[in-house]
């Protein structure tokens, strides 16, 4: 009896022992596992962090190396064609502006409520000058003086006008339509010849804009009188009129 009874607390302390080593076990596994798990996330975070830092870094530079390729490409063409313009002038006798001042400068307000043809800009005043306003490459109107500060007359603005010409030789002056979307191109000489689709530009004669800025393309020819009209259909977006340049000659 005593025998069975020794057996019987021997048994149990070794079911005890085995259930504390299980439990301990355990514990060491869901450490270990635990461990595992936290040093897998950090390795990934140091491989997502290397990837960042040094692959995408790879590309970048490789990008970079590409547009450098081009501005120096851009710098050689820029540089022919300068030589090329200054021979032209030797050969003509022509002379152009030293510099062209551009400033960025923003809308304020439209001057009056429903016309969106005329903006207030946040410049100092126009001096008693007039400048050309464009909107990012394209011609967008021009910028006068009133009530003492800066006023900007839109393409569609019926007082904005300037110098153009139409393909080769075709000159006129370009006159708001009230539609900033178009512009009317009066006081063409008769004898001068061009198409529907022909682009027009600045004439640079005006002293607000320099030769060559893009205006637009011809929709519509039609005559009045001794000269010819035509209707051209703007470049400029001026459907959000926010931000412009200003030129100054």
């Amino acid at each position: 009896m005593i025998k069975r009874l020794v057996w019987i607390v021997v048994g149990a302390f070794v079911l005890l022992l085995f259930l504390q080593a299980d439990a301990y076990v355990r514990s060491f596994l869901q450490l270990f596992t635990y461990t595992i798990k936290k040093q897998y996330i950090k390795l990934e975070d140091t491989l997502h962090s290397y990837y960042e830092t040094y692959i995408a870094q790879a590309r970048s530079i490789q990008q970079y190396k590409k547009k450098l390729l081009q501005l120096q490409q851009y710098q050689i063409l820029y540089q022919e064609y300068k030589n090329r313009l200054e021979n032209l002038q030797k050969d003509c006798n022509l002379t152009l502006p030293d510099r062209v001042k551009l400033e960025y400068v923003r809308a304020i307000s439209y001057q009056k409520f429903g016309d969106y043809t005329s903006l207030w800009l946040d410049t100092l005043s126009a001096k008693k000058r007039i400048y050309g306003l464009l909107k990012e490459n394209f011609v967008a109107g021009i910028v006068i003086e009133k009530e003492g500060k800066a006023l900007a007359l839109l393409n569609g603005n019926p007082k904005c006008s300037y110098g153009v010409v139409i393909g080769e030789d075709a000159e006129g002056i370009a006159i708001g339509s009230g539609d900033n979307r178009f512009v009317i191109i009066k006081y063409i000489p008769n004898y001068k010849s061009f198409t529907v689709g022909q682009e027009v530009r600045t004439n640079g004669l005006d002293g607000i804009f320099i030769y060559g800025l893009k205006v637009g393309v011809v929709t519509k020819i039609w005559q009045e009188g001794s000269y010819k009209v035509a209707k051209v259909r703007t470049y400029a977006d001026l459907r959000l009129p926010r931000f412009f340049w200003l030129m100054k000659l």
